[in-house]
């Protein structure tokens, strides 16, 4: 609901608030921003993000507060700073202005840019960051439902939902989720060892119950949540806690021995071996069902042992991708070292079935906006249908892979099924409705408002033209956006000059290996026939190593980065108009990522006119913990009038204790407010930031030091 006083305000036309041109200086640069007020809004949106940016999963994606608070603040002059909020929540408007993102990732930037009337250019080397962002750049275009989309549920559902039921009493009922175990053999004593953490199901807190089943004969039983151990009717007793794998090592039960469960070499590794033996079952039909847990009894066995011949008639063009998984310039051997050398090999039969007979509907479909959408659903819904979807024992739903942006071995997976409708997270009629509703709200946008509750405003401006074309249709004013799938390495296809604004959240360094974990979803658009070129080869993986985040921290690999980092800020400045500006986002803890993004950025051409702090991520989650940076650094710059060549980046002492006095001065005024969350970590990062802005190519002097030095000598709020 929107918030009283604010729903009925009519927006005036943003069509009238033409672009002219950036004042000469700006009230970002002014560093005249409500800060604090922004990092609430950061802080709501992380909780519950916009539609839009809830229709496929994509890793690090900045929150779109941070980057409309941006595009405020740089349409206004330092003394408009009292109607910066007025400004965002209706009036921002750089109509005519040409945006680029040369690193769009989820394409949170491009999105937000758009909204705010611009026309938006941008690339990524990734090829499913590529395929997300052309769907949210063109959903306002779009229609929220297609009957297309109905018939290939209603067909796939009567296929599949069959092998998805049990029985109860000799009635059948819908199996909401399948639990496995995997089996490892034991290496002293040779017997199967079942990898349970603990012999928990699920648990409620509010009810104050929990479900746990047998060691032995996997009997489930309802106890008191407080209750430790289970006394089972077949004569076993077990202590509910205690499983048999915890950190990645497992506990024989039989001659406790112990013994690592991931391979310690590729070449080792043996592919894991599951055992289904539970299931949660519902009775009755939509919010009016309740869910149960039973044990898995033969005919459930015989149910997919059915699913497993269903298969085999599919086997000569099953659309499962058979590749290997990429070996070369991981930063993470998993999923590898558990065994897993093929997307494939991430799916059991049942849900291989579901996604072959789903994949081969789509691509029937005729209607190029349907299956579009379809295509979107089917890549979105796959981390919560395959063996490394876990359960979330306290809230009774899946957890999807790459929930913590990574991959993460899951010894008890569990089978959700696909065709529920209207429970289960992450089931693909679902995903279709999440869909739905994120065109209705690329059509009819909300913005948060900072008094609460959330405001409409007018985009109408983008049903006037083409949405996403070519690049020089967006030059010439006939289209809205365009989308590459490239390095911005090299960016020629771009006139000198023709870049309004260059808006961007460039690789973190070694944070994440973005196209490590998207190849996985670019093995399934390939078996569809979606991946775009070069990667339409579907013995083509993404770009591991030529994506600009490192793998290693070599000194030849952290080169390599400010190298390549260097010449997309050249060639970024190069497109980019003489009043024009570029603004981007980092945060990282190592110095040396400072010191390559700094070297790569005084040797560019780029002057940086002002650093501000912005938190860029909501509340917590999986990957906070005391040291975690929540707040970037975000890096105002302008074309300088020299580029320089010759020197190595160096500060003056001078200039090093006013970036010091600076970054405390942020950290007095933040700090004080706890909600928001700056701590000394967030510390470090601006004053590294303020740091490479206040440096220059040259020699040391006695009153200059090296910037590298500087950099790994950030002292603590405490010592200054």
């Amino acid at each position: 609901m929107s918030k009283a006083g604010h729903a009925n305000k009519i927006i005036e036309d943003p069509r009238q608030f033409a672009f002219g041109g950036w004042p000469a200086h700006t009230l970002l640069e002014a560093g005249e921003i409500p800060t604090d007020k922004i990092a609430e809004l950061a802080l709501r949106e992380g909780q519950s993000s916009t539609p839009l940016y809830r229709v496929h999963r994509w890793f690090a994606r900045r929150v779109g507060s941070q980057f409309r608070s941006i595009l405020t603040a740089l349409t206004l002059s330092p003394d408009q700073k009292d109607i910066f909020w007025e400004t965002y929540l209706g009036k921002t408007s750089v109509g005519g202005a040409v945006i680029l993102d040369p690193f769009i990732g989820g394409g949170t930037s491009l999105v937000e840019s758009m909204r705010c009337n611009a026309r938006v250019i941008g690339f990524d080397i990734d090829p499913v960051a590529t395929f997300i962002t052309r769907f949210e750049l063109a959903a306002s275009q779009m229609e929220n439902h297609y009957p297309e989309i109905d018939l290939v549920c209603e067909e796939i559902a009567k296929q599949i939902m069959p092998l998805h039921r049990t029985k109860i009493d000799g009635v059948e009922r819908d199996v909401l989720h399948h639990f496995w175990v995997q089996v490892k053999r034991c290496v002293n004593c040779h017997c199967d060892v079942e990898l349970h953490p603990h012999y928990q199901l699920a648990y409620s807190r509010e009810k104050g119950l929990q479900w746990v089943f047998c060691k032995e004969c996997h009997a489930v039983h309802e106890l008191p949540i407080d209750r430790k151990v289970l006394y089972c009717e077949c004569g076993k007793r077990t202590t509910i806690a205690t499983g048999t794998h915890s950190k990645g090592r497992m506990t024989c039960p039989y001659c406790k021995h112990t013994q690592k469960i991931a391979a310690d070499d590729l070449d080792s590794a043996t592919p894991p071996h599951w055992k289904m033996f539970a299931q949660e079952y519902l009775i009755g039909t939509g919010r009016n069902c309740t869910r149960h847990f039973k044990r898995v009894e033969k005919h459930d066995l015989k149910i997919f042992a059915r699913a497993e011949r269903m298969l085999q008639l599919f086997a000569e063009d099953l659309l499962v991708p058979t590749r290997q998984i990429p070996r070369e310039g991981r930063s993470d051997g998993r999923p590898l070292i558990h065994g897993i050398r093929t997307y494939a090999d991430l799916f059991n039969a049942r849900q291989k079935l579901h996604l072959h007979l789903l994949g081969a509907a789509i691509r029937r479909v005729e209607n190029d906006e349907a299956r579009r959408c379809l295509e979107l659903a089917f890549s979105e819904h796959l981390t919560t249908n395959c063996m490394y979807t876990a359960y979330a024992f306290g809230y009774r739903r899946t957890s999807p892979m790459f929930s913590i942006h990574s991959y993460r071995h899951i010894t008890r997976p569990v089978e959700l099924n696909p065709w529920q409708n209207g429970i289960g997270r992450g089931t693909f009629v679902n995903t279709v409705r999440k869909i739905s509703k994120a065109i209705v709200f690329a059509k009819a946008p909300e913005e948060l408002h900072p008094e609460g509750g959330k405001m409409a405003y007018d985009t109408s401006f983008n049903s006037e033209q083409t949405c996403v074309g070519t690049i020089n249709e967006v030059l010439d004013g006939n289209a809205t956006a365009a989308i590459e799938t490239q390095s911005s390495e090299d960016i020629s296809v771009l006139p000198n000059e023709s870049v309004d604004l260059i808006l961007t959240d460039p690789p973190y360094f070694d944070n994440l290996s973005y196209s490590e974990l998207s190849d996985f979803y670019l093995a399934w658009h390939q078996e569809l026939g979606i991946a775009p070129p070069p990667y339409d080869n579907k013995t083509a993986s993404s770009p591991i190593l030529q994506n600009l985040a490192i793998t290693s921290r070599s000194v030849e690999d952290i080169r390599g980065y400010q190298q390549r980092l260097q010449q997309i800020f050249v060639e970024c400045c190069r497109v980019l108009k003489k009043d024009g500006i570029c603004v981007f986002t980092y945060h990282h803890k190592l110095a040396s990522a400072w010191d390559a993004l700094g070297t790569a950025l005084v040797r560019s051409g780029l002057t940086v006119t002002k650093v501000l702090p912005m938190r860029g991520e909501g509340q917590g989650g999986l990957h906070t913990y005391d040291g975690t940076i929540k707040w970037d650094a975000v890096l105002v710059c302008r074309k300088g009038k020299v580029v320089q060549i010759g020197g190595a980046p160096v500060i003056s002492n001078k200039n090093v204790e006013r970036a010091l006095n600076e970054a405390l001065s942020h950290y007095n005024a933040l700090s004080r407010k706890k909600r928001i969350g700056f701590k000394e970590p967030d510390f470090t990062n601006l004053a590294r930031a303020l740091i490479i802005s206040n440096s220059s190519l040259g020699v040391v002097t006695s009153e200059s030091r090296p910037m590298s030095d500087v950099l790994k000598t950030i002292p603590t709020t405490g010592e200054l």
